[in-house]
């Protein structure tokens, strides 16, 4: 433990989710008073630390600032946001309630005089490029619903930090897994394979991204607290491996890693939105956070697999009973 976070009240939207939820686990260990603030569409109970204090609410209830009130946090990690892609696809009309309720967030925050407001992005943001590694100065090319949203909130993010002098950190987030995981490819192929099953991929699997353990993501963000950007620097970050492996290989990693290393996928016509290449430069971060990732893929794979094969093995022996 450091002690820098010892009895600081942090507040994290979306904290029962996967990756907030690891990072809610690791503000409690550094003795933070951690508060969570989740609508469980897609974060679960069964996530949270019993050390933090749960408010089951969605960031755009008006009952969201009555947290703000009461607890009075210093730092907001803002997680909560509508992560399923194909539903924003098809509707943008649900998506955009991810893009009001995090304007509110920065508001509240604003109002509030917090100390610093961390905001997880994505490294959608870049689209199609063929800038590759791609930096963080690198054009927006939103392909979907959901990129244009987190895009417009980088966008009010530095809005509030130029005009309403909010401090922040964005991180754009390479393709994120590790344990708890539920939705996005790798979890679907996880399970398919499991279970005997084919997963789909959409496209001919030469898709690549950019994998990213979720344990090196919240160290970063552990950091990213107390981190003061130089004032010639925009405090925008990408967090990356800076690696790339397509979609099959990762398919042909997992078979092998759960015994089935002959599974083959059910390849599936493109879905539109989609991104085809993926691998960010991460050499700002290392450099003005002097961090850098510990996990490379088969590592994290290894560590992401084992805790499926435990949880699933003890729902098998739930039911059972």
């Amino acid at each position: 433990m450091t002690n820098k976070f010892k009895n600081q009240k942090i507040l994290v939207t979306g904290g029962a989710g996967f990756i907030g939820s690891h990072l809610v686990d690791a503000l409690v260990k550094e003795g933070a008073k951690v508060v969570v603030i989740d609508n469980l569409s897609t974060g679960h109970k069964g996530n949270l630390n019993k050390k933090v204090k749960f408010y089951q609410l969605d960031i755009n209830d008006p009952k969201f600032e009555a947290v703000f009130k009461k607890e009075k946090p210093e730092v907001v990690y803002m997680l909560a946001f509508n992560t399923n892609v194909p539903k924003a696809v098809q509707d943008p009309v649900f998506d955009s309630q991810s893009l009001t309720g995090s304007i509110k967030t920065l508001d509240l925050a604003r109002r509030y005089g917090i100390k610093k407001v961390v905001f997880s992005s994505t490294s959608f943001v870049y689209g199609n490029t063929k800038r590759l590694p791609t930096p963080e100065d690198e054009p927006h090319r939103p392909e979907n619903p959901y990129i244009i949203s987190k895009s417009t909130v980088e966008q009010y993010v530095q809005f509030y930090g130029r005009v309403h002098g909010l401090n922040y950190v964005i991180f754009r987030y390479a393709t994120t897994y590790g344990p708890r995981q539920t939705g996005g490819a790798m979890a679907d192929y996880i399970r398919s394979i499991n279970a005997g099953r084919q997963a789909e991929i959409y496209g001919d699997g030469k898709k690549t991204r950019d994998y990213m353990f979720v344990g090196d993501i919240v160290r970063a963000n552990l950091m990213a607290a107390y981190y003061q950007a130089p004032q010639n620097i925009t405090p925008i970050f990408n967090l990356s491996t800076g690696k790339e492996t397509t979609l099959y290989e990762l398919y042909k990693k997992i078979g092998y890693l759960l015994g089935r290393p002959e599974a083959e996928p059910d390849f599936q016509p493109d879905r539109a939105g989609e991104m085809f290449r993926s691998r960010l430069n991460n050499g700002k971060v290392k450099k003005y956070f002097k961090w850098q990732p510990e996990f490379n893929l088969d590592q994290g794979l290894k560590i992401t697999v084992e805790h499926f094969k435990k949880n699933n093995s003890a729902e098998k022996g739930k039911k059972k009973l």
